[in-house]
């Protein structure tokens, strides 16, 4: 953990990100726990269920065009924003209460709240990939992630508990709309560039491209279920364990929030233990066999009628659902396109929150068929079931995504290609195939069609200009034939093995639609021509 925060702290963007997004995570639980109590308080489990789910359902309809504005607009921008709005909507929250306004009122407020975390957290999880250099930098800042939402879960309830019973819910709230501001201001001037080109920002079908691409992939879908019946299991937990204090333990709201601090400390270490996956090549594991985990500890709170082993169980909970939340993200980044990230995480969020409400209304009928403590076992059956009949498909989109280490390290000692960002990085090397030449082979040809770029893996190679035989030869970690591919021009020069050589190579297609469609690649053309001037004044105008 000691060689994580070392790894963040080092940059100056990334640590503020994330000491916004630990606020973000703190507020979202404590507001969200202190609304349900009020509720509870009002009308018991089945008030609070109609209040979680009518807070829910806005967001999930809406966040998949909401998440689009991390695509549309700066990412940093897009932060800014959605930390202002929900500070101004948790403040009206807490003048309603404090005034004695209807329920209706108090409810609406909240959830133009939970609409922002719609947009807040996707924009958080796309834009990590443009603050860090390398994969296993992008696994760490989802684990650190990971650890400031188990944070948050942990200590989001204790602090709504302990407001909401020494000042009132309108205080909790109107504290946690002044902590929001402070992470708006953390978020300014983050300087992070827009993913998409100003004619693909006017175009309207744009902000539900996030669908499409989901609905592509079976991998993304059966993926994106998964996630959604964790969050079934998280949206029923939090009325359960009301009802469970209450019937099964005979304790009050203090015991509640401790049970669900219990959970969100299991989250907590779990997406801690989640850094160890920043180099695994294959992330289905972890994703199915967490949730499996997970899903055990449920079935046997049937069994469980003391608070210190119902707290170990939800925490066991907590922390296989964490594992899996960080290995679930870093596989959709790795499989997904930069431009359309935030959408594709504006679709999770709306699985989120369906799952949440779905769990939230289906919570009060656990209990009423068959008790507060026997009503977790359908949940966790149903989680190991999901998951294992999930498995097949993620692991097919895992296979398309895999993470190939020893040859992102090979392309990022290429020079022009060290500055470009995880994701296009990866899904370089994802394409990239070995090929080996002999001695005396010709690689390519000076004029002919560009149709592939190389990077050396071992031997060497000459270089032939106009039949002028170059000094220079190319040998490990040297990459040729980008020219021809970023200026859409014929070979420059023939390259020839003098030696048995091993090369990566990445087709024509499969290179320009890394480089030239990530906003960080798009200055690497620039940086071929200020290598090539004389190449360059022989070009036409761009």
């Amino acid at each position: 953990m000691v060689s994580v925060l070392h790894d963040l702290v080092r940059g100056g963007r990334l640590p503020r990100v994330l000491c916004a997004f630990a606020v973000f995570s703190v507020v979202e639980y404590a507001a969200w726990i202190a609304v349900l109590l009020v509720a509870y308080d009002l009308g018991g489990a089945q008030l609070a269920a109609i209040v979680g789910v009518v807070q829910l359902v806005p967001a999930a309809l809406l966040a998949p065009a909401l998440g689009s504005l991390g695509d549309r607009f700066p990412r940093g921008t897009a932060l800014v924003v959605s930390y202002l709005v929900e500070a101004a909507f948790l403040g009206l929250t807490a003048v309603l209460l404090w005034n004695g306004a209807p329920v209706v009122a108090v409810v609406a407020a909240s959830t133009m709240a939970t609409l922002t975390v719609s947009v807040a957290r996707p924009v958080h999880f796309a834009v990590l990939p443009q603050l860090v250099r390398t994969p296993g930098q992008l696994v760490r800042a989802n684990s650190a992630s990971g650890v400031l939402e188990g944070a948050g879960v942990f200590v989001g309830p204790v602090l709504a508990g302990v407001l909401s019973e020494w000042a009132g819910a309108s205080a909790t709230l109107a504290f946690c709309s002044a902590v929001m501001l402070v992470a708006a201001m953390l978020m300014i001037r983050l300087r992070v560039p827009v993913t998409q080109r100003r004619e693909q920002q006017s175009r309207l079908l744009e902000a539900v491209a996030g669908l499409r691409e989901v609905g592509r992939d079976r991998g993304v879908l059966a993926l994106l279920l998964l996630l959604g019946t964790s969050f079934v299991v998280v949206g029923a937990l939090e009325i359960l364990v009301l009802s469970f204090s209450d019937v099964v333990l005979g304790a009050g709201e203090s015991a509640a929030g401790l049970l669900l601090s219990a959970y969100g400390l299991g989250g907590l270490i779990g997406a801690a233990v989640a850094a160890g996956l920043a180099l695994r090549t294959r992330l289905e594991p972890p994703v199915v066999w967490s949730l499996v985990g997970a899903g055990l500890p449920l079935v046997a709170m049937a069994v469980s009628a003391n608070l210190p082993a119902a707290a170990l169980l939800v925490a066991v909970c907590g922390f296989g659902q964490a594992v899996a939340g960080v290995a679930a993200r870093t596989l959709l980044q790795r499989g997904t396109d930069d431009r359309l990230l935030a959408r594709v995480f504006g679709v999770q969020e709306a699985v989120m929150l369906i799952g949440l409400a779905v769990g939230a209304a289906l919570a009060p009928l656990l209990i009423a068929w068959s008790g507060a403590a026997s009503g977790f076992v359908p949940l966790g059956v149903g989680l190991i079931v999901v998951a294992l009949l999930a498995r097949p498909w993620i692991a097919r989109f895992d296979r398309v995504a895999s993470f190939r280490p020893n040859v992102v390290r090979r392309l990022r000692e290429v020079a022009f290609l060290a500055g470009l960002a995880p994701p296009p990085l990866q899904r370089l090397a994802r394409n990239c195939t070995w090929i080996d030449a002999a001695q005396g082979d010709l690689v390519i040809r000076q004029g002919d069609v560009g149709d592939a770029f190389y990077v050396v893996e071992s031997g060497r190679l000459a270089v032939t200009v106009d039949g002028a035989l170059r000094e220079h030869t190319l040998g490990a970690a040297d990459g040729f034939g980008e020219i021809a591919l970023l200026h859409d021009v014929p070979r420059t020069a023939t390259i020839t093995a003098l030696e048995p050589t091993r090369m990566l190579r990445v087709e024509r297609d499969d290179f320009l639609a890394a480089i030239t469609g990530s906003p960080d690649g798009r200055v690497v053309a620039d940086r071929v021509a200020e290598a090539y001037p004389e190449l360059e004044r022989d070009l036409p105008p761009s």
